[in-house]
């Protein structure tokens, strides 16, 4: 028996796609372009996909709360990546210019953190 892809079923000795699986393909080559890498893309199909697609499942029904989590799981890593950034610039300031600069970067850290909430 030949390894069929997911996304696909053998039908007469043909390769045919399956639809519901074939859209989770192409989600996962979406959310790849919105710049998630693999471990994000793994944990939102695992929190919206079912592991196998089942009679009366549609993903376009779910589209929603997949975007909306990749958007979110998208800011909180550039919210990382922010922090960091700060980080090194604060280590560069004199320690008066480091405070200041801190306490406004974490008054505008809570904000954003707020918004996602």
């Amino acid at each position: 028996m030949r390894n069929v892809p997911y996304g696909y079923e053998m039908k007469d000795g043909k390769l045919v796609a399956k639809p519901e699986e074939a859209k989770v393909v192409k989600l996962t080559y979406t959310l790849s372009g919105f710049g998630l890498n693999e471990q994000d893309i793994i944990h939102l199909l695992n929190q919206h996909v079912p592991k196998e697609t089942k009679e009366g499942y549609n993903l376009d029904d779910h589209l929603y709360e997949i975007y909306l989590s990749a958007y979110k799981l998208k800011l909180f890593n550039a919210i990382g990546e922010v922090e960091e950034a700060f980080e090194s610039v604060h280590a560069s300031l004199p320690d008066e210019q480091q405070t200041e600069l801190r306490n406004k970067t974490d008054e505008l850290m809570n904000a954003i953190q707020k918004i996602l909430k």
